[in-house]
């Protein structure tokens, strides 16, 4: 089950990487519509749901998508940020 994690988390953060090259960062996006709400939807916080609805309904794949989603979460925010952009983003 770990190098499923391992492999889905890089996975992850590979689309996470290529999507924000792509579009950019949404901070950005959210400032030009001028979005009334500071709310920053994080891929790290469906991984959590995903990690708790495991708890009820103990299916293998919630828990290693949840896992896999909060750890690209996690190294995103404070290994890959810091090095491309200076800045964590973290609210």
């Amino acid at each position: 089950m770990l190098t499923k994690i391992i492999v889905l988390t890089l996975a992850i953060e590979f689309f996470t990487i290529i999507a924000r090259i792509l579009f950019g960062s949404m901070k950005e996006k959210y400032k030009k519509i001028k979005f009334q709400y500071k709310l920053r939807i994080h891929h790290g916080y469906l991984g959590i749901i995903l990690v708790l609805i495991h708890l009820f309904y103990p299916i293998e794949l919630f828990f290693i998508a949840g896992l896999s989603l909060l750890f690209s979460d996690v190294i995103h925010h404070f290994f890959v940020l810091p090095v491309w952009v200076g800045k964590t983003e973290f609210p």
